[in-house]
């Protein structure tokens, strides 16, 4: 993190490097987008800044094309051997708000639902046996204790449950391992 007190909180890539053998594989993509996550979760940052050789035709187009880095200066003879270099910035206010969603919907998905609301569902299933919910009569017929078809003839849990079963695919590490 950059520690500029008249500045917004930002990060700076200083150096990013990828083994030849390993490129083109998106593994600075994921790198550079877990650092930008960082930034954002421990420092509220709200852009990442880096520099760039303008010769580095590759860091340029992952930069500008993947990543959404907008070129904001030229910076002449920026580097040892005086080469010029790009300065670019990335915003991160839409990554953040997606973090922030995301985090928004894990929590509401973990948080404890009351006990009344479980027990009162709008269904009226309280009371009902369970194994055959997965037959649709039973569904028509929420709240009884066993399956009653429309003819009148009723089913024991223990014949749905069955009949269901048979229905089943079974994967094929399983009916390999029956086979042999």
């Amino acid at each position: 993190m950059e520690e500029d007190p008249d500045d917004v909180p930002h990060g700076h890539i200083t150096s990013l490097a990828v083994k030849r053998s390993h490129r083109r594989l998106g593994l600075a993509q994921k790198l550079m987008d877990q650092a930008s996550r960082a930034m954002i979760e421990n420092f509220n940052a709200k852009y990442v800044s880096l520099h760039v050789r303008k010769s580095n035709r590759a860091a340029l187009h992952l930069y500008s094309n993947t990543l959404n880095f907008q070129i904001s200066e030229v910076e002449p003879k920026y580097y040892a051997d005086g080469e010029d270099a790009y300065a670019m910035k990335r915003d991160l206010t839409q990554m953040a708000e997606e973090q922030l969603r995301k985090q928004m919907e894990l929590k509401d998905k973990s948080r404890p639902q009351p006990l009344s609301s479980i027990e009162n569902k709008s269904d009226n299933r309280s009371g009902h046996v369970g194994d055959c919910c997965r037959d649709e009569k039973c569904i028509s017929n929420a709240g009884k204790r066993d399956c009653t078809e429309d003819s009148g003839d009723s089913k024991d849990v223990s014949e749905v449950s069955e009949a269901t079963e048979s229905t089943d695919v079974k994967d094929s590490s399983e009916a390999s391992d029956s086979a042999s």
